[in-house]
């Protein structure tokens, strides 16, 4: 979305850019304090495909490129979870429309929700953090190192899933997926 003209403009006033890896790495360089801060949303297109109403998946086994940057860069992660994320829209998806999401990278889908309009239906919200994770400064990662960091951090986040998941209803009886 950050190739098209419009768009581009409209989300740079949310603060949004890229994720490229040499852009996050000029963010956390070039400012201090809360603006070298930066939120990823690690899954994108393909979690964005694959998640659903009825179960959730988060699209990170093999995204280990924030690991590996925050070592790099020695800077710390904190893990969320956002409940309610997959139930106040819904997202119209085919194989056609992923592949071309994927090939332009950018999500090309239909989203709805109250009176099938692009409008959040009213469902609870729940934002839920953990404690940073106290990542090593570490210059050259090995593959170790991600491993091991990488899987603390889908450990943590599948502890703060099952740990609130009770305060939303309708994700009492869900399991949360790794793909």
């Amino acid at each position: 979305m950050l190739k098209l003209p419009i768009l581009k403009h409209v989300m740079g006033i949310y603060g949004l850019t890229s994720a490229s890896s040499g852009n996050m790495c000029k963010i956390l360089r070039g400012k201090k304090g809360i603006d070298s801060c930066l939120v990823l949303y690690i899954g994108g297109i393909a979690e964005l495909f694959k998640s659903s109403r009825k179960e959730e998946r988060l699209y990170i086994k093999n995204r280990k490129g924030f690991i590996k940057l925050a070592l790099r860069e020695g800077v710390d992660v904190v893990p969320v979870y956002l409940f309610g994320n997959t139930s106040c829209l819904t997202v119209w998806k085919n194989a056609f429309l992923a592949s071309l999401s994927r090939k332009l990278q950018m999500s090309l889908t239909y989203f709805w929700g109250k009176w099938l309009l692009p409008i959040p239906r009213d469902e609870k919200l729940l934002y839920v953090r953990g404690k940073p994770l106290g990542l090593p400064h570490i210059k050259d990662p090995t593959e170790e190192d991600l491993n091991k960091w990488h899987q603390k951090y889908m450990d943590e986040v599948k502890r703060l899933f099952d740990t609130y998941k009770e305060k939303v209803p309708a994700y009492k009886h869900k399991t949360l997926h790794f793909d």
